[in-house]
């Protein structure tokens, strides 16, 4: 089934405040909408795992370098992130990655939960409801999840204890 784009587009529009509630209809002409299959929504929830790991990692490897910078430093390693192979790697390829560093699909998932639901409660904290558009976002679930973020039964398997990150871990 294909989808076409009739509805046209006023750049001038605004939502009161002044802020275009559009964009450019040039630039819009260029966008499209992807629905990823269920195989590349989990591909994509396991390499933001591996972001996860690897930015707190890095963050304790380079932590002098790192200070003072915007974001703790997270711009640098964004954009050495971007570099990484692991983003040319298929689904079946990200699992065996994960077991080649002993973490199991579950695990990285769950860390993963862990993570945006203790980023969701800092924010919360600092007056903050959540950067969010996407209230589920901070537990990865969504409307027709069983509760441990994903649509299948394979991620019971607890990854690590929620104190194991602190506030400043979050990004």
């Amino acid at each position: 089934m294909a989808f076409a784009n009739s509805a046209s587009v006023n750049s001038t529009s605004s939502n009161g405040n002044g802020v275009p509630k559009t964009i450019d209809p040039s630039v819009m002409e260029t966008l499209k909408i992807s629905i990823p299959s269920k195989t590349g929504k989990r591909r994509s929830i396991l390499i933001d795992a591996f972001r996860i790991l690897g930015w707190e990692t890095f963050r304790s490897e380079y932590k002098e370098e790192l200070k003072g910078l915007e974001y703790g430093g997270y711009g640098v390693f964004d954009e050495l992130w971007q570099q990484e192979e692991i983003h040319n790697l298929s689904y079946p390829e990200i699992v065996e990655y994960a077991k080649e560093l002993e973490f199991s699909e579950a695990e990285l998932v769950n860390l993963r939960n862990n993570y945006y639901a203790k980023k969701a409660k800092a924010n919360q904290g600092n007056g903050n409801a959540g950067n969010s558009s996407n209230g589920n976002r901070a537990t990865g679930n969504d409307s027709n999840s069983n509760g441990n973020g994903s649509n299948s039964g394979s991620y019971e398997e607890p990854a690590y204890n929620s104190q194991e990150f602190d506030a400043e871990d979050l990004f």
